[in-house]
């Protein structure tokens, strides 16, 4: 298991105050949206009704990171 990069107290505090910016939904280079994680790692489905919305930009970064996929947000409204 790889080392974490301690957080920053500017990072805390930011994700402390964050506010919920606009609702996106993710998809991959197959247009599949995503649906969640499964033991660790992210699902994507190609039924819109799975779709999982996110609402930062944090949990974008996330998912880039821990997928070998190209993503892409799709905002969506409320």
């Amino acid at each position: 298991m790889g080392k974490r990069r301690p957080r920053s107290f500017l990072e805390e505090i930011n994700e402390l105050f964050e506010t919920k910016h606009r609702t996106f939904l993710v998809l991959n280079d197959d247009a599949q949206f995503y649906s969640g994680l499964k033991g660790g790692q992210p699902m994507f489905s190609e039924s819109y009704d799975d779709a999982r919305p996110l609402y930062r930009h944090s949990q974008f970064k996330t998912l880039q990171r821990i997928t070998y996929h190209n993503l892409y947000k799709e905002y969506i409204e409320n």
